[in-house]
């Protein structure tokens, strides 16, 4: 995208959205003037952003360790290239900054950055893609607040997964989302209806990991905005009901080494080279210890479940679903592995630092991956199974203690982002929820 992007504010002045990305995913940002965004432009931004929670609560015994009073400004990078024009009834450009100076090593961002630098120092470099599944409900934030959430209704009712009669009979709503990727330099390689009512999948198109996951929060806050403006609401949660099937966030993901794809070996079963088999190696090894960095919220474990797709132990096939990581044989332009522990609801730059960072581990440590599973993965009685982490404060007890993250990571990071979570995992367990009422309150 071109580094200068020319708009009239309603003000008549020029302006853009500077938005930056929280440990929860989420892009937060405000207008700045055109002018002063030029290559290697820095903004200063409340450190408040990496101490918050999803509903803007601090965090205690925070990063910074200080109370809310006490937060400063943290010093953003604005990174002029990654510039969008996202036309949602108006143009907006909308820029992505970092943080930098002493927050850098906090940044989701950084994070991927560091683990990136790590693959260049060996010669690699990736190409990733992220797939996302959203539901979209025909309510508003004023219904939805009012109702319960049996009573929402979703854009369509019941399962009915790549179902041609609903993308004809909804033509003008997925031609919306298209020209607004298209528009917005996030183009789709794939969209339809998956199973689940009102659910959608869309395909970002493979280009670099970084910018990968730089498209991947655009797409996540412009899905969003975009059904707002349409009278809906859309979700990333990874799992909306228990009668649902969850919301996934798959990852796609291959490596060059010297100018070809280092993951493809025509000469050995199903292509996979012993590159591959390496860097797979070290993503089922490190799977649990990292596992909250791909599934980092408390609902997130609720699709982690058998019988809908998603794993519920570290495991890999070829073409088998079932498994966390998940083979797609084929010629060298586009044999790569799936990364299907990611739901819809993660952060993309830290679930793609998870997926690339414990593979490099596994290629410097000469990783040996057994035999692929065939049939169920998540079948207890395969010879190599170890289940998951079962809930948040499992996976983030696991993630802190790893001398593996902290190496990988930086003990700056690990233990900011281990706070967050066991804040998560709090705020989740200190409610009594309807279910537990229906369960209890007559019976016990």
């Amino acid at each position: 995208m071109p580094s200068e992007i020319r708009v009239t504010g309603t003000d008549g002045s020029r302006v853009a959205l500077i938005g930056v990305c929280d440990f929860d995913g989420i892009l937060r940002g405000k207008h700045v003037r055109v002018e002063d965004i030029s290559d290697g432009s820095r903004i200063r931004f409340s450190e408040a952003v990496l101490a918050w929670d999803c509903s803007d609560q601090v965090i205690p015994a925070s990063f910074a360790q200080r109370p809310p009073s006490a937060f400063g400004d943290a010093e953003l990078r604005i990174l002029p290239g990654a510039g969008r024009a996202v036309s949602i009834g108006h143009d907006q450009p909308v820029y992505l900054a970092e943080f930098t100076g002493v927050h850098e090593s906090l940044c989701p961002r950084g994070v991927l950055r560091k683990i990136l630098r790590r693959a260049a120092d060996h010669g690699h470099s990736y190409t990733a893609a992220f797939e996302f599944e959203f539901m979209l409900f025909k309510e508003s934030a004023e219904t939805i607040d009012k109702k319960p959430f049996d009573q929402w209704t979703p854009l369509t009712r019941g399962p009915f997964g790549y179902s041609v009669t609903r993308a004809v009979a909804n033509k003008a709503l997925f031609d919306e989302i298209l020209a607004l990727c298209e528009n917005a330099g996030l183009p789709l390689s794939g969209l339809h209806f998956e199973t689940g009512p009102g659910v959608i999948e869309a395909s970002l198109r493979h280009c670099d990991a970084l910018d990968a996951a730089d498209r991947a929060v655009v797409f996540k806050s412009m899905i969003k905005s975009w059904a707002q403006t349409r009278g809906m609401m859309a979700t990333f949660m990874a799992k909306v009901s228990e009668n649902w099937p969850g919301q996934s966030g798959h990852i796609h993901i291959s490596m060059s080494l010297d100018g070809r794809n280092a993951f493809h070996d025509g000469e050995t079963s199903q292509n996979v080279s012993n590159m591959m088999r390496q860097f797979i190696g070290g993503q089922l090894r490190y799977m649990k210890d990292f596992c909250v960095l791909a599934a980092p919220n408390a609902n997130s474990y609720k699709r982690l479940v058998a019988g809908y797709w998603a794993p519920t132990c570290p495991s890999w096939g070829v073409d088998n679903r079932s498994c966390a990581v998940r083979v797609i044989p084929g010629d060298p332009t586009a044999h790569r592995l799936e990364y299907r522990l990611s739901g819809a609801d993660v952060n993309p730059y830290l679930a793609l630092s998870c997926a690339i960072g414990s593979g490099i581990l596994g290629i410097e440590e000469n990783a040996v991956l057994a035999a692929p599973i065939v049939g169920d993965a998540s079948e207890e009685e395969h010879p190599c199974f170890e289940r998951l982490p079962q809930n948040l404060s499992e996976a983030t007890s696991r993630f802190a203690q790893s001398p593996k993250a902290l190496e990988l990571f930086g003990d700056g990071f690990v233990d900011a982002f281990s706070c967050s979570r066991r804040w998560e995992w709090e705020a989740v367990q200190d409610r009594v929820t309807d279910f537990e009422r229906q369960r209890y309150f007559e019976i016990i």
